[in-house]
């Protein structure tokens, strides 16, 4: 059993939209637990969600749920009796029902603590935040995440690797999946669509400052506002830009995408993004390579 949660009660600045919120609690509103192993990307995405919403670490541990992925537990039937996908995390509500995905875990939180705003206070503002949201998930998230997949097993990878062949019991018929094993060397191609669309995210943000004849692009990706199109995205670059086999898309890219980069390193240094983190046991980089 882990301690008592905390009571945090404190103020958040939620930029320059002005609002600030107040936020007092014991655990996650709605959230009566939450089935996560706190290394993987997409729990990360849902930490750091949770912490912008003003969420301090004692309450979320109030309601976690270690799941150990890497001997294969969300993939166990009891895990998979509350969640057949097996895939990391989820929620049980209050209610019992089960949430899985990260999008639909953080809209869920959205609606349990609507301050600040992170998909949008109107129906244009939600809307503008899941187009991108979309936009960036097939262009970027999914072939960035299935080029490191599909590299674990192609000749690439050494033999004497901890992730070869790590995904053979996590992608085929028996999970109603798979990976290009028949094309593993695809893997580059994978790297290069999702080194493709940050130059276009590039040319996006460049074109939106001309057009609306400022010096210089909106701060975040939905403009003036963080949304969670900024916490997926940035989550999806950390990760794959250094773990297996480390995509190094700024160095790839040779540096030609001047407002991704610095997007990148004010998401980077946000306080809930640095506390979830340094909670799921990094430092600065995915592979842990700065621990050594």
């Amino acid at each position: 059993r882990r301690g008592r949660a905390e009571l945090p009660s404190h103020c958040l600045d939620t930029g320059k939209q002005g609002r600030r919120v107040a936020v007092a609690m014991s655990g996650v509103p709605g959230v009566k637990q939450f089935y996560t192993f706190a290394p993987a990307p997409a729990a990360l995405i849902v930490d750091i969600f949770l912490r912008e919403k003003g969420v301090g670490g004692e309450s979320i541990k109030a309601v976690e749920r270690h799941v150990d992925l890497p001997q294969l537990e969300n993939r166990g039937e009891a895990c998979k009796a509350m969640n057949p996908q097996g895939s990391i995390p989820w929620f049980v509500t209050n209610d019992g029902t089960v949430i899985a995905e990260t999008i639909a875990m953080c809209e869920y939180i959205e609606e349990q603590i609507p301050e600040p705003r992170l998909v949008g206070a109107t129906a244009s503002e939600r809307g503008v935040t899941r187009m991108w949201q979309r936009r960036l998930e097939e262009n970027f998230v999914s072939p960035a995440t299935y080029a490191h997949r599909n590299w674990c097993h192609s000749e690439d990878c050494p033999a004497d690797h901890p992730m070869k062949n790590f995904y053979d019991n996590r992608f085929n018929a028996e999970q109603g999946s798979s990976l290009l094993y028949s094309a593993p060397q695809a893997w580059k191609d994978l790297a290069s669509w999702s080194q493709n669309r940050l130059l276009w995210l590039e040319a996006v943000k460049q074109e939106e400052a001309k057009r609306a004849g400022m010096t210089a692009p909106s701060d975040f990706i939905c403009g003036e506002r963080l949304t969670m199109v900024d916490i997926q995205l940035y989550v999806n670059i950390w990760y794959w830009d250094s773990f297996c086999p480390g995509q190094r898309f700024f160095e790839t890219l040779q540096h030609r995408v001047p407002w991704v980069e610095a997007w990148y390193n004010r998401i980077h240094t946000r306080s809930a993004t640095v506390a979830a983190r340094t909670a799921a046991g990094y430092l600065e980089l995915a592979d842990m390579s700065d621990k050594k």
